[in-house]
């Protein structure tokens, strides 16, 4: 049985550990899609919906998937995560076909959606309101560390024993992770710690009690006994997938193209529809009241710039370090390990220092940093020195890291308890989304600075000037990032912590 005072950290290492699975099961299969293509005899568009198919389910599916943990138990969804996951990534080893591995990766994504929408609610309850920052900065790290490590062990793993072992290797993950998950919430002191759903219990017998004042302490917003959101969750879905399939493949089959137009269409209509039931529900999947949290919405704003951003960058490196720098692949995989490796060791420090000083200043001066650290990128020039290529990585990464931990711990120290994994979804999807707007950006940008040429066909002239002009329009997000960052936020959404100084 845990004591009353690592029960808040058996949470928290739970919630880490599906943090890494979710992101490195998400990251394992990117370098190895060229041997899927290769092996299965499809073309490199057909090949790519293997890592679209994992971004798109969990981009449709995590405001379902918070909402319906806020109202049956977040530590249950969170647990049945691990199983899906787990599923998704022996069937995908298996898949025999490339749309039977396609089906596979959209289930692996349920799998982490139903993780990446929950987690940081169990962390945020687990936590005084003192200790969130640390706590999520702590997350945090362990989603930086699977990000870091997905491309060279899944490179690895399918140079010597085939694509399908990326896959394999997500199961001792996932059975390891699911069972402490059930453990936690199968009883005992601990259990009543991860079993938190609807209800507005707190973190367990003995996690530190929210002081008055603080966001998880606030009425709840939606009370238990309304029914399940089910019409809004059934529209949001596809309105989503359609709108994030016509912007990650504009560029590739042409904006004005009949599919583009029809998918932005049918996106538009699903959308008004799914905003006209929420007005009008009882129980709607988004509560008005939450949005109105000020340190919320710019918090979600700030959070998805971040994101699209520094994918902006992470799409176009590989082509610049290889094309424009003549590097192999292996040492420019190398390299881009350089930001993620940072960012994993500055979160952890940022969510400390904001527990300590605020949230604004570090999420503020981690913008600016980004952006500082992208118009360097920009500058790097044909042939630059090696020292400057790592100083503006690393300063992307120290840029990401002071941001990300004090912006999560606002967004999260706004919402109310009952709402947490509402809250959860919201900041995943505003990642999620962030991260595949950046990339859809970065391409679009690039053709219509390099004269209309895809990146992979572009020589080095063209492709130096278009990588130039693409990471000032990166830089240029996070400069905006850093304005939604400065704003005030009103003690009443949760700036000011109980215990410490005023944020």
């Amino acid at each position: 049985m845990s004591s009353p005072a690592t029960r808040p950290y058996a949470v928290l290492g739970v919630v880490a550990v599906g943090t890494f699975m979710s992101a490195l099961g998400g990251s394992l299969i990117n370098v190895a899609v060229p041997l899927v293509r290769r092996d299965l005899g499809v073309d490199i568009g057909a090949a790519s919906w293997v890592l679209a198919a994992y971004s798109l389910s969990v981009s449709a599916l995590l405001l379902p998937f918070g909402r319906f943990g806020d109202r049956h138990g977040k530590g249950r969804v969170y647990a049945a995560g691990f199983g899906v996951f787990g599923v998704g990534s022996a069937l995908s080893a298996l898949a025999p076909t490339l749309a039977s591995l396609i089906a596979a990766r959209a289930l692996q994504g349920v799998g982490a959606a139903m993780l990446m929408a929950n987690g940081p609610a169990l962390t945020t309850a687990a936590f005084p309101p003192a200790q969130r920052g640390r706590a999520l900065g702590l997350q945090a790290t362990a989603t930086y560390l699977g990000l870091s490590l997905g491309p060279s062990i899944g490179g690895w793993l399918a140079q010597n024993a085939g694509w399908h072992a990326a896959f394999w290797v997500n199961l001792p993950i996932a059975l390891a992770g699911g069972l402490l998950a059930r453990s936690l919430v199968g009883g005992g002191p601990a259990g009543a710690t991860l079993a938190l759903g609807g209800s507005g219990r707190g973190a367990g017998p003995g996690a530190p009690a929210a002081a008055a004042g603080s966001a998880s302490a606030r009425p709840a917003l939606d009370p238990r006994g309304r029914p399940f959101p089910w019409a809004s969750a059934l529209l949001f879905g596809p309105a989503i997938t359609a709108l994030l399939v016509a912007v990650t493949r504009g560029q590739r089959w042409g904006f004005q193209s009949p599919r583009v137009v029809g998918l932005l269409a049918l996106g538009a209509v699903l959308a008004a529809a799914f905003v006209r039931v929420e007005r009008r529900s009882s129980a709607p999947l988004i509560s008005g009241a939450l949005l109105a949290q000020p340190a919320l919405l710019r918090g979600l704003v700030a959070a998805f710039l971040q994101y699209a951003a520094v994918y902006v960058m992470l799409f176009l490196l590989p082509f610049y370090l290889q094309g424009q720098l003549a590097m192999s692949a292996a040492e420019a995989g190398l390299l881009m390990t350089v930001q993620p490796a940072v960012m994993a060791v500055i979160t952890a420090t940022s969510g400390w220092l904001s527990d300590r000083i605020g949230t604004r200043g570090p999420a503020l001066a981690g913008m600016t940093a980004l952006a500082v650290g992208l118009a360097c990128v920009a500058m790097l020039g044909a042939r630059p020195e090696r020292a400057s290529l790592l100083a503006a990585l690393a300063l992307v990464g120290v840029g990401s890291g002071l941001f990300t931990a004090p912006n999560n711990s606002r967004i999260m120290g706004a919402a109310p308890r009952d709402q947490q994994g509402t809250a959860a979804g919201l900041l995943a999807e505003a990642r999620n989304v962030g991260m595949l707007c950046g990339v859809a950006a970065s391409g679009a940008m690039f053709a219509a600075l390099g004269g209309g040429q895809p990146v992979e066909a572009a020589g080095s002239g063209a492709l130096g000037a278009a990588f130039q002009g693409t990471m000032l329009a990166a830089s240029a997000l996070a400069a905006l990032g850093a304005g939604v960052s400065a704003a005030r936020w009103s003690p009443r959404a949760g700036e000011a912590a109980p215990a410490g100084p005023r944020r």
